[in-house]
């Protein structure tokens, strides 16, 4: 599932080599969805423990008189039988449900129809308007100079789409660009970050605006963040995370449940609730290490790569791209955490990355008829974008 899950180093050396459609031909679609339920996933692995000991009970009391070394036997084989059957029903069920990512062709999970992730995305949007009105947080005006600068960016990014398919020689899903409903949203809020529902409202935050400055340099920063984001909701980044969060949970629960089935009672009753709770989030944390976290990393790659094509395609200067994250894993050297534990790559890795993505950049622009970039100034790097301006004492940032 693992290798699966993650960009391969093939993936990456065929990003720079710009052969990304012959991929996405190799690699068709399979159809077998499912939406999954809106589940609690704590009450679901609880139930996996009572079932699990349930199961312990049922067992001892239909073999009494059974020999110990044949009841033994019988137990093992019954859940070895169980996991196996969990295991390929499992594994069926996640073949089936592989799709190609049309830009990179890395195959991915996804369980949820469209009309769900909709659903998901307007229950969002009504929940953070509701959070951020009662946190007196306010949502600029469609007048104020900001939003409308944010709101000529998007334009500019979303009307550059069929050029970049063109461009690329792929296709997006036509369920997902025509369920879209585009809109804008700048928050009045200090907060360094920007997000895309997968219904294409987006949201961007001023303090993002701060970070990136002004003039044609930040605008190609700002453009770049903004591509980012909307393509994760071309992608359906959001749909496979939700997909991915169903085959973590099924994954713990089926773990749980022979776990809990193995320990002997004697144990059981030794073991207060808090050391069992405590298990079972040692072991979600482990399973989400293994499963989720290499998932979300490759798909921060995927929107990194996408956003550059297209804010390129949007003559937008691509080099602008790595200068902000040359500047997060300076400031974030010591704290920034170890990879495998987070959900997003490296900063320093995720500048390198854009940084080889450059000459694709280029000839998506030259494609696409933009003209001619201006040469770089020598304090391009540290023009309007120094650390002081845009993390004054005090101030507060979340990255994306």
């Amino acid at each position: 599932l693992c290798m699966l899950s993650v960009l391969s180093r093939r993936d990456v050396r065929l990003f720079r080599a710009g052969r990304l459609s012959s991929i996405a031909k190799r690699r068709r679609p399979r159809y077998f969805k499912t939406t999954p339920r809106r589940q609690n996933p704590f009450l679901v692995r609880i139930a996996a423990v009572v079932a699990g000991r349930a199961a312990r009970w049922w067992v001892k009391e239909k073999m009494k008189g059974v020999p110990l070394k044949q009841r033994r036997m019988y137990y093992a084989g019954g859940l070895a039988a169980f996991l196996g059957i969990s295991t390929v029903g499992g594994g069926i069920y996640y073949y089936v449900n592989l799709v190609p990512c049309p830009i990179t062709g890395r195959l991915q999970f996804i369980t949820t129809d469209r009309k769900y992730e909709l659903e998901m995305a307007s229950d969002i949007s009504k929940q953070q308007a509701l959070g951020w009105q009662q946190s007196g947080i306010k949502v600029l005006a469609h007048t104020d100079p900001r939003t409308m600068r944010v709101a000529r960016i998007a334009s500019q990014l979303i009307k550059a789409l069929p050029q970049l398919q063109l461009a690329l020689e792929v296709e997006l899903a036509h369920e997902v660009l025509d369920t879209m409903s585009w809109s804008v949203t700048v928050v009045d809020a200090n907060v360094a970050n920007a997000h895309v529902l997968p219904n294409g409202e987006i949201y961007v935050f001023t303090g993002l605006l701060d970070l990136v400055g002004d003039g044609k340099e930040g605008d190609a920063r700002l453009a770049n963040v903004m591509g980012h984001e909307i393509s994760h909701a071309l992608l359906r980044h959001g749909g496979e995370r939700i997909s991915k969060s169903q085959l973590v949970l099924f994954a713990q629960s089926a773990l749980s449940f022979v776990v809990w089935a193995l320990v002997p009672d004697g144990v059981f009753e030794f073991l207060h609730i808090r050391a069992i709770l405590g298990l079972e989030g040692l072991q979600q944390s482990i399973l989400n290490i293994v499963l989720a976290l290499p998932n979300t990393r490759a798909q921060e790659t995927e929107a990194d790569y996408l956003g550059l094509l297209l804010s390129s395609a949007a003559c937008y200067d691509p080099r602008q791209a790595p200068v902000l994250w040359e500047k997060f894993a300076a400031m974030n050297a010591q704290g920034e955490a170890p990879e495998i534990l987070s959900t997003h790559p490296h900063s320093l890795k995720r500048a390198e990355n854009l940084e080889g993505w450059q000459k694709d950049a280029y000839e998506i622009r030259s494609m696409c008829n933009c003209g001619p970039i201006a040469k770089a100034k020598k304090e391009h790097s540290h023009h309007h974008f120094s650390i002081s301006s845009f993390f004054g004492s005090g101030g507060e940032h979340k990255k994306k």
